[in-house]
C-alpha cells in the first residue's frame, strides 16, 4: 500500500517486546491499526501505525470499526442503567417495549438478551437486503418476529439481532431519542472517550479504510447454505458491503458499527474492572460470572462462554489471555478488547486489514501471548 509509516510509541519499558513486535508487523506490511494496553486508567502501551488510507498515515485519533466489541459497549450502556435502578436484569423487554410482545415474546427479559438467550439470533419472517442499516425496519422485524430458538436454552450468538434488540430496549427504558444520544450521554461523554456510532460527516473523514484477506468471505453463505442460521443472521446486510461504506458507517448497528481508537476500546472495557469506574464493585463481579457456554455455537463454529453481556476467555478461539474470569469480545476481522480483573489490566486492539479467521485471529493471539509475556516477566506491574 506504498509508504508505511513507522508507528508512534507511548509505552512503559516492560512492554518494549510487544511494542516492537507490533512495529515489526506494520513494517512488514502485515499489519495497519492501532494497539492499546491499560492498568486502572493508566496508560501503558499505545501504538498505532501502518497507512489508515492509502497515503495518509494512521493517527492517534483514526477511528476504525470495531464490530461485535460494539456490543460490549452496548452492554457496558445496560450495567449502567442497571446500576442506576433506570431498568433490572429481570425485566421483561415487552414492560419497556410493548410491542415486543407479539408472537408470544412477552417473557423475554434484559438478562435474556445479554446472555445470547432471547431466541432471536434471526428473525422469523421475511427480510429485504439492505434492512440492517434503518433502525425502524430493524426494530420492527423483531417487533413481529416468533422466536426462532426457546429462548433460555443453550446460548446461541444473536450475531447481527443484539445490538437493535439491547439499544431499543434501553431506548426505550431511558426515554431516550436514538440510541446514539443514550451511548453520549451516558457514556462516551462521562468517560471522555474516541467511539462513535451513526458517524458524522467528521467523524467519517477520520475513518480507516478498511481491507479484507477474504473480501467475499462473510457473505459466501448467503449462497452456498443460504438456510444455515449464519447466513439467516448475516441476511439483513447489502451484499456489495466492505464496511467502508458511508451507510455502514452512517447507520446506528449496536451489534458492530461502532468505530473508535484502540485507546477506547481499552478505557471502556477497563469499566468492567478498575478500580475507578462508571460501574459499582458489585455490578462488576456479577458481570464476569459465567452464565452459559456452548461448545459449538450454532452461529460462530467456535466455543464460547458468557457471563452478562460480554464474552469470557476460551483460547484460542476468544483469547482473552490465562485467566479464565477475562471478560471482552471479539469483533469480525480481528478486531478485540479484554480486561483481567486480576491484574486490572485492559486491551484494545484494531485492525485496518481484517483476518477472515471466526474469533481471535493470528495477529491477536501473538498480541495476546506477547502481553502476558510481558505481565508475567515483571510481576510488580
Amino acid at each position: 500500500m506504498g509508504q508505511k509509516s513507522v508507528p508512534s510509541l507511548i509505552y512503559s519499558p516492560k512492554f518494549v517486546p510487544l511494542a516492537e513486535h507490533f512495529a515489526s508487523t506494520i513494517a512488514s506490511g502485515e499489519e495497519r491499526g492501532a494497539l492499546c494496553v491499560m492498568r486502572h486508567g493508566e496508560v501503558l502501551l499505545d501504538v498505532w501505525g501502518g497507512e489508515k488510507r492509502p497515503g495518509q498515515a494512521w493517527q492517534s485519533d483514526t477511528l476504525a470499526c470495531c464490530f461485535s466489541v460494539s456490543k460490549g459497549v452496548l452492554s457496558l450502556l445496560a450495567h449502567i442503567m442497571v446500576s442506576r435502578s433506570e431498568i433490572r436484569l429481570d425485566t421483561p423487554i415487552a414492560d419497556v417495549w410493548p410491542e415486543f410482545a407479539a408472537e408470544d415474546k412477552g417473557a423475554i427479559t434484559l438478562i435474556d438478551v445479554l446472555t445470547h438467550r432471547a431466541g432471536l439470533p434471526a428473525v422469523s419472517g421475511p427480510v429485504a437486503e439492505g434492512d440492517l442499516y434503518d433502525w425502524d425496519i430493524m426494530v420492527g422485524s423483531l417487533e413481529r418476529s416468533a422466536v426462532v430458538f426457546r429462548p433460555r436454552a443453550m446460548p446461541i450468538y444473536h450475531n447481527m439481532t443484539y445490538g437493535h434488540l439491547l439499544g431499543e430496549t434501553l431506548r426505550r427504558a431511558a426515554g431516550a431519542g436514538s440510541l446514539r444520544e443514550l451511548l453520549q450521554d451516558r457514556v462516551i461523554d462521562p468517560l471522555g472517550v474516541d467511539f462513535c456510532i451513526g458517524l458524522t460527516d467528521s467523524e467519517i473523514a477520520r475513518t480507516a479504510q478498511l481491507t479484507q484477506a477474504d473480501p467475499d468471505g462473510l457473505f459466501t453463505a448467503l449462497d452456498e447454505a443460504p438456510e444455515s442460521l449464519f447466513a439467516r443472521s448475516m441476511a439483513f446486510f447489502d451484499r456489495a458491503e466492505d464496511f467502508n461504506s458511508a451507510k455502514w458507517r452512517r447507520a446506528v448497528i449496536g451489534s458492530g458499527s461502532g468505530h473508535a481508537t484502540a485507546r477506547a476500546v481499552a478505557t471502556l472495557y477497563g469499566q468492567y474492572i478498575w478500580n475507578e469506574s462508571i460501574l459499582p464493585t458489585d455490578r462488576q463481579r456479577a458481570i464476569g460470572v459465567q452464565q452459559a457456554q456452548t461448545p459449538k455455537d450454532p452461529i460462530l463454529g467456535i466455543p464460547i462462554r458468557l457471563g452478562q453481556g460480554v464474552e469470557l476467555s476460551a483460547p484460542p478461539h476468544l483469547n482473552f489471555g490465562p485467566n479464565p474470569g477475562a471478560i471482552g469480545h471479539w469483533g469480525a476481522g480481528g478486531a478485540q478488547a479484554f480486561a483481567d480483573p486480576n491484574l486490572g489490566i485492559s486491551f484494545g486492539y484494531l485492525t485496518g486489514h481484517m483476518s477472515n479467521q471466526i474469533g481471535c485471529s493470528a495477529r491477536a493471539n501473538r498480541l495476546v501471548q506477547l502481553l502476558y509475556d510481558c505481565l508475567y516477566d515483571n510481576c510488580d506491574v
